[in-house]
């Protein structure tokens, strides 16, 4: 291995691990690194601001003096995350200022400081992605050179982070999507040219992130790949790298590094982390958006030139922090972990009791489509008929209730098989102008969110005026049946591969799935029609029954991944229990489906759910306090405002509101009832 800043320059690695504080090896890594050629004008140096653990301002001015040196007009940035705006930061101008980022590098160069947050656009990210349309910054979106430098930390919920947690900072955040997916997207479509990661101070302990605790370990990562360079960091550190949620989604959906890296790789050895038990528990808090923001705001603190807390989370930091501090051997976990499970439990039966009892406070979801759709050939949309004939013949065989809506299902393999109809009273010219069948799925119950793309045009069907189009789509829904909300079920979430059919008397969506980025579906294929009642079928045979209408057709095969409690039990094999159950959740969800359909048609509102918290939006304890206050000032101003108004403390009244009084010759004192004109009720 050669040494760090010896190189043969025909052979650039892919990453340099620079060991020691020589400035001029630093500055050498980062000009091997850059692109060949870096395009003229602006360079946007994305910079780890956030308090107490910014990036070295020394680190920085190696990077903006190489890139003046490369012909670059160089900009520093930031952006206030909702966790920088919660622990009480206003400004990126005073983050980069406490920051040591000043504006003039050690060697004179100028640069200017802006932020991120400004001067937004759409981003040109494809329909396929979370950042579809999402607002971005005009520089970091148009500058030749984008930069980003990040700082070696340790964190309670991600293990450690750098290089990828900083880019998150690349964007505003997005409402309803995991901050994984956000860095995903950002690393694919908005990704910067250079990756430079500070670890000449590693922050280490339970929370480096958010308590400091420095190690000097004279390190810095330069990368072409922020993925490459957490994925380092991470082998220095000695952790597993998917131990972080955000490294570990952008391997499983970019792939892993492959490049080479140059350097010293050997662990530091002495920096701690959380306890696994620990970053467990931080992770299932972490899932309710609200929750992550306090326990990010009550570690640690109050940062240099914050705002003051307020009073909710000012009393909650002494608790937190300690139990945080504690958190990195297997004695001192258990007080956090206890902490962090209570909120866990109370957090999950909310999200249960929406599942099941109020599926109005239920939150939406953001996701991107999670697949490439062109890995999957024409011929693999245009299967699909085909392939679903199989699922056709065999309810075809099933026998057929004197009631045309009832349910007919069986098992296959261990997954259902089913078909399930609903004749509309409404014309079916008019129902299919007013409800699209490409956008079935998303129609149906329980969808809290999801990505619908087309794939190619639309295609005439060979013998008429038919169309295919073919499409991709993600769903998610509620878990299924939802009483397994309470169990621990996970929402389902499947990719799948459509093919939409319009002709003259029948709209047909198909789909199949190809994958489940969680895990919950094994299968979750079939078909949705509309047809006209009355026409002839597609086989020249009579169609739907029922007279004038739309006969609406639902045909799939289902198989969910149960929870383990619930898995273990078998339910199949104890069919007197099994078939009710299957049946009813059956019933429930597709007679909800119907209304859907139904609802789209009338043009009413039927998606379940509301908007996903807002990021920018006050902290969970800004609202409990805001309410407080809110009825505290209801109270008092309805007091103050009350027709029967209380008199000034009269001096001679007792504490049982009698006034004593002397009569008219001595004697002893007489008790009388106070005069209710006088003392009030």
């Amino acid at each position: 291995m050669r040494p760090s800043g010896v190189a043969e320059p025909s052979d650039p690695p892919d990453a340099i691990v620079v060991r020691g504080r020589d400035p001029a090896l630093l500055a050498a890594a980062v000009r091997r690194l850059l692109p060949p050629a870096p395009l003229p004008g602006a360079a946007v140096v994305l910079v780890r601001l956030s308090p107490p653990t910014p990036a070295s301002s020394t680190v920085v001015h190696v990077v903006v003096d190489a890139l003046v040196e490369a012909g670059c007009e160089v900009t520093v940035a930031g952006l206030l995350a909702s966790r920088d705006r919660d622990r009480g930061h206003r400004d990126v101008g005073a983050l980069a200022h406490a920051a040591g980022l000043t504006g003039r590098t050690a060697r004179g160069r100028s640069y200017a400081v802006i932020d991120l947050a400004e001067d937004l656009v759409p981003s040109l990210a494809p329909a396929t992605s979370a950042l579809a349309g999402q607002p971005v910054s005009t520089a970091w979106l148009t500058a030749g050179t984008r930069v980003v430098v990040g700082r070696a930390v340790t964190d309670l919920v991600d293990t450690y982070a750098g290089c990828l947690d900083t880019l998150l900072r690349a964007v505003p955040e997005v409402a309803g999507c995991e901050p994984a997916d956000v860095a995903v997207e950002v690393a694919r479509h908005l990704r910067p040219h250079l990756a430079v990661l500070d670890a000449l101070s590693t922050s280490g302990g339970a929370d480096g992130s958010r308590l400091p605790d420095e190690t000097e370990t004279d390190t810095v990562v330069v990368a072409r790949d922020p993925v490459l360079a957490d994925v380092t960091l991470a082998g220095l550190l000695g952790v597993d790298r998917s131990s972080s949620s955000l490294v570990e989604r952008a391997v499983a959906a970019i792939g892993a590094p492959a490049g080479s890296v140059e350097g010293d790789l050997r662990p530091f050895g002495a920096v701690a982390h959380a306890h696994p038990l620990a970053v467990r528990a931080a992770r299932r808090v972490a899932r309710d958006l609200r929750l992550a923001r306090v326990l990010s705001a009550a570690t640690g603190g109050p940062d240099a030139g914050s705002v003051p807390a307020d009073p909710v989370l000012a009393a909650l930091r002494p608790v937190v922090t300690e139990a945080v501090r504690a958190a990195t051997d297997p004695v001192g976990q258990a007080g956090l972990v206890g902490l962090l499970g209570l909120a866990a439990t109370v957090a999950a039966g909310g999200e249960a009791w929406g599942a099941t009892m109020d599926k109005s406070t239920v939150e939406r979801r953001v996701v991107s489509l999670g697949f490439d759709p062109a890995a999957h050939p024409d011929d693999d949309y245009d299967g699909l008929p085909e392939q679903l004939a199989a699922v056709d013949a065999v309810i075809d065989r099933l026998p057929v209730s004197d009631d045309p809506e009832a349910l007919r299902w069986c098992l296959v393999d261990g997954a259902t098989v089913f078909e399930v109809r609903r004749l509309v009273p409404a014309d079916f010219d008019a129902w299919v102008e007013r409800v699209d069948v490409a956008e079935g799925i998303s129609l149906m119950a329980d969808y809290v969110g999801g990505r619908r793309v087309p794939v190619g045009d639309p295609v005439v069907a060979d013998g008429g005026g038919d169309t295919r189009q073919r499409q991709a789509e993600r769903n998610l829904y509620l878990p299924q049946p939802n009483y397994l909300a309470a169990w621990g079920g996970e929402p389902i979430d499947v990719c799948k591969i459509e093919l939409v059919e319009r002709g003259p008397d029948r709209h047909r969506l198909l789909w199949r799935t190809v994958s489940s980025p969680n895990g919950s579906a094994v299968h979750d294929d079939g078909t949705l029609t509309f047809e006209r009642a009355g026409a002839t079928g597609p086989d020249g045979g009579d169609g739907p029954d029922g007279g004038a209408g739309t006969m609406v057709t639902i045909r799939g095969r289902q198989l969910f991944t149960l929870p383990a409690a619930l898995d273990a039990v078998d339910l199949p094999s104890v069919p007197e229990l099994h078939r009710p159950l299957l049946e009813e959740a059956y019933r429930r969800f597709f007679t909800a489906t119907f209304d859907n359909l139904e609802a789209c048609f009338e043009g009413r509102e039927h998606r379940i759910g509301r908007p996903p918290p807002d990021p920018s939006g006050p902290l969970l304890t800004e609202s409990v306090r805001m309410v407080v206050d809110g009825l505290t000032a209801r109270l008092v101003g309805d007091v103050a405002g009350s027709s029967v108004r209380s008199p000034a403390p009269d001096p001679a009244l007792d504490q049982h509101g009698f006034r004593h009084v002397r009569g008219s010759r001595p004697g002893p004192r007489r008790a009388v009832p106070p005069d209710p004109e006088v003392a009030g009720p």
